[in-house]
């Protein structure tokens, strides 16, 4: 006799109904599969419908009527047409006496006016004058004798994370590592003896992908109190009890680093891998590495920070014209 097929239990289950446990664990036969429910999803109700759509009227083969609705598209209006009003740009100027440092990048993002106040001389100067002058911690080549217009942004900024409490909170709260230096570009290497430890000076600048700028005129480039060559650059100082000298490493990438506990467990060891080529690929051994042992500490510093070694804003220079060879003979 041939076996009978046994007949897989199928459960219909409505779109508008809950799933229960009945219909599953305590079901008197075993489920195997559910039967999708050919009951219709409800049309949408006048409450579902956004205020933004449009309703229209059409007809159907069969002469009946039927309402449909759409969603509008959004239209983009230009901004100099959307409603708002546009005021001078002193109302800004003198909403900027009371912004605080911390917020002075929000401040520059509500519109092209307040960009413009961050960008002018009176801005920083007066934050200079309420946050940095006549501060006791203020070191003297950020006195105000040392303020010039070339690169006063970057002067104030320094010297605000040697006087304001919160840029100095945020220093002590950095948690870079020497990992976060990796594929940037050697610009300098340099040591000195301390007491009783080395401090070895790594200068790291991010790789710059984008055309460089046209050049500009000399008193527009004098005028530029947001100049500051040390920006995207970082420098790795290594404070270890002894020292060999340091292979040239200037225009390599760094592409590899890690730290080991050296022998005796009580300090550490860190190797640096440096390649030639501009864009590093993984697992490529690093053509020159540097090893550092007996090292105490490893500190990250952004061209913010206090520590970092800033040689002073160099001004530039203006070439004196050349003369014509027959000046003479006129």
């Amino acid at each position: 006799m041939s076996k009978k097929k046994a007949k897989k239990s199928v459960i219909q289950v409505s779109a508008f109904t809950d799933f229960t446990i009945n219909d599953s664990a305590n079901a008197s036969k075993p489920v195997r599969a559910l039967k999708k429910s050919s009951a219709e999803t409800p049309e949408e109700t006048w409450e579902d419908i956004d205020a933004d759509s449009t309703i229209t009227e059409e007809t159907n083969e069969d002469g009946s009527k039927k309402l449909t609705y759409k969603k509008k598209k959004l239209q983009h209006t230009p901004v100099d047409e959307r409603p708002g009003n546009e005021y001078p740009e002193i109302i800004f100027y003198l909403i900027s006496k009371y912004i605080k440092p911390e917020d002075v990048a929000r401040f520059a993002r509500i519109n092209k006016a307040c960009y413009a106040v961050t960008r002018n001389r009176s801005f920083w100067t007066l934050l200079y004058k309420r946050y940095c002058e006549n501060h006791p911690k203020l070191p003297e080549k950020l006195k105000a004798d040392s303020l010039k217009a070339y690169g006063l942004r970057q002067t104030v900024i320094r010297a605000l994370y040697h006087t304001y409490d919160i840029f100095i909170k945020r220093i002590v709260r950095q948690d870079t590592k020497p990992n976060d230096l990796v594929n940037r570009s050697c610009v300098n290497v340099w040591y000195c003896k301390g007491l009783t430890y080395w401090n070895v000076y790594f200068k790291l600048k991010k790789p710059q992908y984008a055309p460089l700028e046209t050049e500009r005129d000399f008193l527009e480039e004098m005028d530029r109190i947001d100049a500051n060559s040390e920006e995207d650059t970082q420098v790795l100082l290594v404070t270890c009890k002894s020292f060999h000298e340091v292979p040239p490493l200037m225009g390599m990438t760094l592409s590899s680093v890690s730290m080991l506990l050296s022998q005796g467990y009580r300090h550490h060891r860190l190797h640096l891998g440096f390649n030639s080529s501009r864009y590093p690929v993984k697992g490529v051994v690093p053509e020159c590495s540097v090893v550092l042992d007996a090292v105490v500490g490893a500190l990250v510093c952004d061209w913010w920070h206090p520590q970092y070694p800033h040689s002073g804003t160099v001004i530039p220079r203006q070439d004196p014209p050349l003369l014509r060879k027959n000046f003479f003979d006129t």
